[in-house]
C-alpha cells in the first residue's frame, strides 16, 4: 500500500484471529472486496482471473473462514487466478498443470481451514516438487498466520 493510503492501520495478529473467528461463526461478514472475490468463485473447483498482484494471502484466510474450504492463488506474469477448493484440497492440476509445469503460473499460496499454525502437508510439498517450484506460502483460515514452505520431502 502507498503511504498516502488512508486505510493503512496497525493491528495485532490477534485482531485478525478475532475477525476470522467472527466470519467463521457468522457474527461478521466479508468486506465488500472479499465478498466480490467469493462471488466470482462461489462453488468448489471454480476459478477466476484477476489483475496480477490484486490477490493477497489474507484474502484466502477470510474466504476460508467464510466457507470452510481451501483457496489458492496462482500467479502469472500478467494475472492472478483465484481457485476455490474443498475442505481438504485445491485440485488445481486438473485445469492448470501445463501452465504450472511450464512456469507460466506459480502456486503463490493457499489456505488451510483447520490449523491455527498452518503446516504444509506431504502432498503440498510433493505438489511443489512435481511442478518444479521451490517454495510457496500457506495461511491459516483460523488465525491468519502465514508461513513459507518448501519442496523438501522430509
Amino acid at each position: 500500500m502507498d503511504a498516502d493510503d488512508k486505510t493503512i492501520v496497525l493491528s495485532s495478529t490477534h485482531s485478525t484471529q478475532v475477525s476470522l473467528d467472527a466470519v467463521k461463526h457468522g457474527k461478521a461478514g466479508l468486506d465488500k472486496r472479499r465478498k466480490g472475490l467469493l462471488d466470482r468463485v462461489p462453488n468448489q473447483n471454480d476459478s477466476a482471473e484477476f489483475p496480477v498482484n490484486s490477490l493477497e494471502m489474507e484474502d484466502l484466510a477470510y474466504l476460508t473462514a467464510k466457507t470452510g474450504d481451501e483457496f489458492a492463488i496462482l500467479r502469472g506474469k500478467d494475472k492472478d487466478i483465484l481457485w476455490h477448493g474443498t475442505p481438504l484440497e485445491c485440485a488445481v492440476l486438473a485445469r492448470y498443470e501445463d501452465d504450472l509445469k511450464a512456469h507460466r503460473l506459480e502456486l503463490y499460496g493457499h489456505s488451510h481451514p483447520g490449523e491455527p499454525i498452518p503446516e504444509a502437508s506431504l502432498n503440498d510439498r510433493r505438489f511443489l516438487r512435481y511442478i518444479g517450484q521451490k517454495e510457496s506460502r500457506i495461511i491459516s483460515g483460523m488465525t491468519g498466520r502465514e508461513r513459507e514452505f518448501y519442496d523438501t520431502l522430509i
